[in-house]
């Protein structure tokens, strides 16, 4: 049974009232995975984001040697899967279970929905997503710096 007041702590749902709230927690799925089961891999399509409700998972990417390497460990209220839906585009990591995990799919249709019915709450929900990808992208960047990689100095 999905507990709707987790969905008001998740930073995709953040500013929307508790009826805006109740109507997205009926677009999304409840689905569990297994301990070591892969709940989305990297170059596969993607159309819908995740949401963990308990449990972790890693999040790793193929480096050019072939090797996965771990980009992050994700926990509960933690969402992923956001770049495929915005960008309608293939996976870009895989996203493994570390345990086993309770998640909440919101689809790709749910979302065209929202955008043809409620658009006031499809408006945050987007720019709420557009914010979540720019945190992705500010870690990333960190990280890289983190790692050693030398730009082009100014």
């Amino acid at each position: 049974m999905l507990d709707r007041s987790l969905l008001s702590q998740v930073a995709i749902f953040g500013g929307l009232a508790d009826g805006d709230i109740e109507l997205v927690s009926a677009l999304l799925e409840e689905r569990r995975c297994d301990a070591g089961a892969a709940v989305c891999r990297e170059g596969e399509p993607g159309h819908e984001l995740f949401v963990i409700v308990e449990g972790r998972a890693e999040v790793t990417k193929r480096a050019r040697d072939g090797v996965a390497v771990r980009l992050s460990e994700l926990g509960p209220g933690a969402c992923f899967g956001e770049t495929s839906l915005i960008g309608i585009t293939v996976r870009t990591a895989t996203v493994s279970a570390l345990t086993p995990l309770d998640l909440l799919s919101l689809p790709y249709a749910a979302v065209a929905r929202l955008s043809a019915e409620q658009q006031p709450i499809f408006t945050m929900l987007v720019m709420n997503l557009a914010r979540e990808v720019c945190r992705h992208l500010q870690h990333a960047n960190e990280r890289l710096i983190e790692a050693g990689l030398e730009g082009e100095r100014r």
